[in-house]
Order: structure tokens, then sequence, then C-alpha cells
């Protein structure tokens, strides 16, 4: 047998191989192929509650901004303001779930060797009480797994893994303030206008006051 054709059943064999999620290094790789084989859907099925629940709470700040819109800002700038801030999302997004596949849509990774040898393991650290790892990558980024102790099972926790989400957010948080601080001042003017007319109501009150006097 040839040593080419040796090393191809080498490899065949290493394809065929199924990854185990109940072992931390696996778990990562589940979730890193899913996400460059274009399965978002998959890519959620890896992540733990935490990373489900931030999700979840990020939508939720979608609906909270797109309701200022709707309640303080003009009808005319209704549609500028959902595009800037991001809830015009909400049309066709109806999760935390369907925002995470959304934001982490396969297309808008780069389809280079370079990253994907960058996302490959470098080195695990577990913890002591075996519940959680962290995985460092050969490009020097850090996730963080938990264990399902009752499924024997890891999972990748985006939340907690350094600033992953905040870079994928920070548009997000940027548009948030800028929104709030707008509506801030509108209200701030909206109060401005009512404590002139009540002081225009009150002289006149007084007014009527000094010449019923007379």
């Amino acid at each position: 047998m040839s040593l080419s054709l040796v090393a191809a059943l080498i490899f065949c064999v290493a394809c065929s191989s199924e990854l185990d999620p109940s072992n931390p290094e696996d778990a990562y790789d589940m979730f890193r192929h899913a996400l460059f084989d274009g399965d978002g859907e998959a890519a959620w099925e890896r992540t733990d509650d935490h990373t489900r629940q931030y999700f979840e709470h990020r939508y939720e700040v979608l609906q909270e901004m797109n309701a200022l819109i709707e309640r303080y800002l003009p009808h005319t700038d209704h549609q500028i303001a959902r595009s800037q801030s991001g809830a015009e999302l909400l049309a066709e997004l109806e999760s935390g779930r369907e925002l995470f596949v959304y934001l982490h849509d396969p297309a808008d990774f780069p389809d280079d060797p370079a990253v994907r040898f960058g996302s490959e393991v470098r080195q695990i650290q577990m913890a002591e009480d075996g519940t959680t790892a962290v995985v460092l990558t050969r490009g020097e980024q850090e996730f963080v797994l938990e264990l399902h102790e009752e499924e024997e099972i890891w999972y990748v926790n985006l939340a907690d893994s350094g600033d992953f989400l905040d870079q994928t957010f920070q548009w997000l948080a940027q548009n948030e303030d800028a929104l709030e601080q707008t509506v801030e001042d509108l209200i701030d003017e909206e109060r401005q206008m009512r404590e002139e007319i009540i002081a225009e109501l009150m002289d006149i009150e007084v007014e009527e006051d000094e010449e019923e006097a007379e």
C-alpha cells in the first residue's frame, strides 16, 4: 500500500469521526464548524442559556427603541430612526434566536484559510470544579464553555467570552445611547413648553384678579 493511499485513508477516518459535545474541545469545534458551514441554527443550538438570554435581552432592547421612536419622534423621522437604531430588524425578526442567526450570518464570514486557522483551538483551560472551560484559539480569542451537568454536554457561552458580543453589538449600544439622548432632549423641550404655557396662564389669572380687585 502506498504512502499516499495510507494518508488518504487516515484523512477519511478523521473526517468521518463524529465530534462529541461531552468533550469541551469538540463542543467548541461543533459551534465553530456550524458558523463556517453556514448553519446559524446549528450554531445557536451549541450556545448556552446565558447566551440565549443575552440575545433575547438585545431583541427586547430593539423593541424598546422602536417604542421610543413611535412615541417621541415625528412620523417623518420614523424610517431613518429605525434604520439608524437597528429597530428596522423587527420587521423580519421575531426573537433573540433569529437575531443571533441574522448577526452571525455565515455569508459575512471571510472565506479565508487564515481565519479558519486562527479560530482553531490552541489551548483549553479547565476550571477546578470541571463545569467551566476556556478555549484559547490560535488567533488569541477566548471562548467560555459551560457544562450542562444534567445532559453532560458542553455549550459555548458567548456572553462571557471576552469582548466578542460587545464588539458585535457596539453599533446597537451607540445607537441606543444616541436615541435616548434625542428622546431626553425632546422631553425637555416638551417640559419647557408646558412650563411656559402654565406660566402664561398663571400670569393671565393674576392680571384678571388684579383687574377684579380694582
